[in-house]
């Protein structure tokens, strides 16, 4: 659960959003980790730890993103990614 929520959400986003930054995959990475550690430690519902994790690392990543620039060189190669496809 914790690889899932960790790096699943920043994989997505690498492939379907060109805004995304290098600070936001790392926030959103140690994010869904700690999240899913949190959950399975404390949380007492029936709900899978990775829903959360995924869901948090998603938000972080986004909040993130908007707030940290896009370096020009992979916004360029993002670009040159999907006119390729």
């Amino acid at each position: 659960a914790g690889f899932g929520a960790s790096f699943g959400s920043v994989m997505l986003f690498s492939l379907f959003w060109s805004r995304m930054t290098r600070v936001g995959a790392i926030l959103g990475m140690i994010t869904g980790a700690a999240t899913v550690v949190l959950w399975k430690n404390f949380a007492n519902s029936g709900l899978y730890e990775i829903v959360p994790g995924f869901l948090a690392a998603s938000v972080v990543i986004i909040i993130a993103s908007l707030f940290t620039n896009v370096r020009s060189g992979t916004k360029a190669a993002y670009e040159k990614m999907l006119k390729e496809l």
